[in-house]
């Protein structure tokens, strides 16, 4: 099976099966009740960030992403795939690539059965919770099985397995039955492959078969009206993979029927089952602000809403009707910021809406005790209730599992350790050395081969690093195709409590240093990207490094800072670095002028400074820069306002 990501084009297919816009339970005239439901397949060949918004709008209704392989292998974007999907209002179920190369038995060890219990301790939850979900695939092509089996076992093999699911799902109230997906020139028998027999014509066929045999160029009739060639052992077939489109992704599929004949033999729970209308959207809002998040669905009444901030249920609504449902925040504050998701259930199922975030931005403040920073800042995302850079505006974009948990200084960015990652607004091109990266971590110990903090996809800081074919847990670097670094004295992040880590990169070196003290010095200076936090994003691969803990005062430079300033910025502890302008004296010049000192950002923010008589009015005394954060202006006595402030961009 080649699993590559379908984009269709939009005109084209809009125009054949517009009705797929529409809720499954929407009303279809009779024309539009004829045209036969777009899908695709996928696996982690496309990575996780497909985007299942644009594939719905593409035309394209249902889907099967991969789940498992034999024994040994779990599809690591099987999770993101089946809540993306699902959310975006595509159907979407698991699938298993069948190893009878490897476990010929029908029963017993290495067998059909070891492979059922294999795929169902993965991917059991999205069959039982119904809601949404396709009911599991069979993918039949291992190539490893030549003649040495015959047909009449391949086909007990296919009959083992289905049941095995089919008795699982029953054991847990649900009633499912798998579908099939071969190609006649492997389910056929000849001199290379056994085949089947009809004795495996119980389950729903999907027949691959391109037209024409060229995979992005199928010529004349369309799917819509024509069918595969070959069926065998089948007499007809359910599900067609026409072809492989290899545009960006997943292989392009249809049903032989209507929309509501393709649910009616596919999806968990049919037609009651709850199906997600509308998911609630990612907000920022003002510290203070009402927010209101709103979802909607279709499915059997009464349905269950559980609103849930990072996996914590902090609603419970039942509906009996099908009409959208808020969840309403009043005067938001910091720790309403996060993840959340609404898990909606009814007899026949339940279903999960893709993440929102909702970031809460508060007015910049001081804590007592802040120090300034140095000069050179070039980002700083203080993680404060929001992913917003207070510098440069590069914010951050929350995905999947992400929250805000205690930090050091405040809240912190946390991650999950396998979904979550921060993507960075318009791409910032790299530093080049030298610079400096510092920020607060807590590390939990990804499950990952390795966790990255910054990363572009080529140069990546490494909170663990890969080395020798595991997970060193060494703090790193890495340039992808060339070398993964470890500094020379091979420090390690201690797990469950926060530590400061800064690299910095000079001349042809680049040195780490831990809570203010050198770590140790590799011979490489990379460019500093930060196009992700959290993970890297491989291109043609997909998302790997996921790291599992928290960061807080992320923080890049465009100088290389001492060990001096490194140990101010640690020293710093809680209190952290001065984030809003702030007079810090008062003095008189020989002429009898005020002389007011200020202090705030470093860089070329400048200050602007107001004056009022009567604080509702304001306006400019004057504009003064800000190369070092520190800055005076005078005021004559005479022209003395009463009241002053100073803001920075």
């Amino acid at each position: 099976m080649t699993l590559r990501f379908m984009k269709l084009s939009v005109s084209f297919w809009r125009s054949v099966i517009a009705f797929l816009g529409l809720s499954v339970v929407a009303a279809m005239n009779t024309a539009m009740a004829q045209s036969r439901p777009m899908g695709t397949d996928v696996s982690s060949y496309q990575g996780g960030s497909i985007s299942w918004t644009t594939v719905r709008s593409d035309g394209i209704s249902f889907a099967w992403t991969k789940a498992t392989e034999g024994t040994y292998y779990t599809d690591a974007d099987l999770a993101i795939n089946e809540s993306h999907a699902s959310s975006a209002g595509v159907f979407i179920g698991a699938y298993h690539f069948a190893r009878p190369s490897n476990d010929p038995n029908i029963t017993g060890a290495k067998s059909a059965d070891t492979e059922a219990q294999f795929f169902w301790s993965k991917a059991s939850n999205y069959v039982t919770a119904g809601g949404g979900y396709l009911v599991p695939m069979l993918d039949w092509e291992d190539t490893g099985v030549s003649n040495q089996l015959t047909a009449a076992t391949m086909s007990l093999w296919v009959n083992e397995w289905c049941n095995d699911i089919s008795n699982y799902a029953r054991a847990n109230g649900v009633t499912v039955r798998p579908v099939i997906y071969t190609g006649t020139w492997y389910s056929e028998p000849s001199s290379s492959y056994p085949g089947l027999t009809t004795a495996a014509t119980n389950w729903p066929s999907w027949i691959s078969a391109y037209p024409n045999g060229t995979p992005g160029n199928y010529g004349s009739p369309t799917p819509q009206t024509s069918a595969p060639g070959n069926t065998f052992p089948w007499a007809t077939w359910n599900i067609w993979q026409y072809g492989d489109t290899n545009w960006s992704g997943g292989d392009s599929d249809v049903f032989n029927g209507t929309t509501n004949q393709f649910l009616s033999l596919f999806l968990v729970g049919s037609t009651n089952a709850p199906h997600v209308t509308t998911s609630p959207l990612t907000i920022t809002a003002a510290q203070g602000a009402n927010v209101i998040l709103t979802v909607a669905a279709t499915g059997g009444t009464p349905l269950y809403y559980n609103w849930e901030l990072d996996g914590t249920i902090v609603s419970s609504v039942t509906n009996y009707n099908t009409n959208s449902i808020q969840y309403i925040i009043s005067g938001a504050q910091l720790a309403n910021a996060g993840n959340y998701t609404v898990q909606i259930s009814n007899s026949s199922g339940s279903v999960v809406t893709a993440p929102a975030f909702l970031s809460v931005k508060a007015p910049l403040s001081n804590a007592s005790g802040s120090v300034l920073a140095p000069p050179g800042l070039v980002d700083w995302w203080p993680a404060n209730g929001n992913a917003i850079d207070i510098v440069s505006g590069y914010n951050g974009l929350p995905a999947n599992g992400f929250s805000y948990a205690a930090g050091e200084t405040g809240q912190a960015f946390h991650f999950d350790g396998s979904t979550s990652y921060l993507t960075v607004t318009n791409s910032p091109a790299d530093i080049a050395a030298p610079w400096t990266a510092c920020m607060w971590v807590y590390r939990q110990q990804t499950p990952q081969v390795s966790a990255a903090l910054l990363s572009d996809g080529t140069y990546t800081l490494k909170l663990e690093q890969y080395m020798n074919k595991t997970n060193s847990h060494y703090v790193g670097i890495t340039q992808l195709g060339v070398a993964d670094y470890v500094f020379n004295q091979n420090y390690i992040v201690p797990l469950n409590t926060w530590t400061h880590l800064a690299f910095v990169a000079s001349g042809s070196t680049t040195t780490l240093y831990a809570n203010g003290v050198a770590k140790g010095t590799v011979s490489a200076a990379i460019p500093l990207g930060r196009i992700t936090m959290g993970v890297t994003d491989v291109s043609g691969t997909g998302y790997v490094d996921y790291m599992e803990g928290s960061m807080d005062d992320v923080m890049t430079l465009n100088t290389a800072l001492t060990a001096t300033q490194i140990q101010a910025i640690y020293n710093s502890g809680a209190s952290g670095l001065v984030q809003a302008p702030q007079f810090t004296g008062m003095s008189t010049d020989i002429n009898g002028n005020f002389i007011f000192s200020l202090e705030g950002l470093t860089g070329s923010r400048a200050f602007t400074v107001y004056y009022s008589t009567n604080l509702p009015d304001w306006s400019v005394l004057t504009t003064l820069s800000a190369a070092t954060g520190v800055n005076q202006f005078a005021v004559n006595p005479t022209n003395a306002a009463a009241f002053y402030r100073a803001i920075q961009p």
